[in-house]
C-alpha cells in the first residue's frame, strides 16, 4: 500500500509538472493574440498555435488513459492469435522513410513465425514507440563514419518471442534504465527533444498485459530495448508453465 501511495504521489507530481508547460503556452498564445493580433492572418496563426498545444494535451491524456487501462487489466478484449514477427516487420517498414530522413536507417531481421495471443494493435503501438525512440535518440553523438542503423529483430527463444529494438546512440546509464519506464520520466539529455516521457511506460504496460516484460540493456554503444512475450501454445499443447501432472496429483 505504501508503494502504491508513493507511486500515485509521484505520478500526480509529474502530471502537474509536465502538463503545466503546455497549459501555460496555450494561455500565453491566447493572451498574446488578444493583445497584439490585428489582422485575420495573425489571429489565424494564434488559433493554429493554440490548436497544436491542445492536440499535445489530448495526446498526453490519451496515453495516460491507455496506460491506466492496461495496468488495470481493462484492455483484454479483442485478443486473438497473431504473428508477432510479422507485426514487428510491418511496424519497422512504416518507420523506414522517417528513419532514412533522420539519417538512421532501419535493418530488420525476423526469424520465422512467432505466434502470440494478444492485441495486435496494442503490440504495434508498443513497437512503434520503441522504434520511434530509437530513431530519435539513436543517432551517434559524433558524425564521424557511416550512419549506424537501428536494428529490429524478432526471434524465438524457448517458449518466448523476443523482439529487440537496438540503436547505436548515447544510450541510457544503467542506473536510469528502470526509472525511464515510469510515466513522465525524461532524462536531462532528452528534454530538448519532442516527447512527454510516456512512450516507454506504454510499451512496458503492453508487455505486462501480454504476460511479458520490457527491459532495457546496454548495446555497447547505444540502447537495446528487449520485449519478451509468451508464445501461444499449439493446438493440443498446454500453456507454458502449465502442470503436466494427472488430475488429482500434486
Amino acid at each position: 500500500i505504501g508503494e502504491l501511495m508513493a507511486g500515485m504521489k509521484e505520478v500526480s507530481d509529474n502530471i502537474a509538472h509536465d502538463l503545466k508547460s503546455p497549459l501555460t503556452r496555450l494561455r500565453n498564445r491566447a493572451e498574446e493574440a488578444l493583445r497584439t493580433a490585428r489582422t485575420p492572418d495573425e489571429l489565424r496563426a494564434a488559433l493554429e498555435g493554440a490548436l497544436e498545444e491542445s492536440d499535445n494535451l489530448i495526446r498526453i491524456f490519451n496515453a495516460l488513459l491507455m496506460i491506466a487501462r492496461l495496468e488495470a487489466g481493462n484492455a483484454r478484449e479483442a485478443k486473438a492469435d497473431f504473428d508477432a514477427a510479422e507485426a514487428a516487420r510491418g511496424v519497422a517498414e512504416l518507420y523506414e522513410a522517417a528513419a532514412e530522413e533522420a539519417g538512421v536507417p532501419i535493418e530488420v531481421a525476423v526469424e520465422g513465425e512467432l505466434p502470440v495471443h494478444g492485441n495486435r494493435e496494442l503490440l504495434g503501438q508498443a513497437l512503434a514507440n520503441l522504434i520511434d525512440n530509437a530513431v530519435k535518440y539513436g543517432a551517434p553523438e559524433t558524425s564521424a563514419g557511416p550512419p549506424q542503423p537501428v536494428t529490429v529483430s524478432a526471434v524465438r527463444r524457448g517458449d518466448e518471442a523476443v523482439i529487440v529494438v537496438a540503436d547505436r546512440g548515447p544510450g541510457i546509464p544503467e542506473a536510469d534504465r528502470g526509472r525511464v519506464l515510469d510515466r513522465f520520466v525524461r532524462l536531462e539529455s532528452a528534454r530538448t527533444r519532442p516527447g512527454f516521457g510516456l512512450g516507454l511506460s506504454l510499451a512496458a504496460a503492453v508487455a505486462r498485459l501480454h504476460g511479458g516484460a520490457l527491459r532495457l540493456e546496454d548495446n555497447a554503444p547505444g540502447l537495446k530495448a528487449v520485449l519478451t512475450l509468451p508464445l501461444a501454445p499449439r493446438p493440443g499443447q498446454p500453456p507454458a508453465g502449465a502442470s503436466l501432472a494427472p488430475s488429482g496429483l500434486v
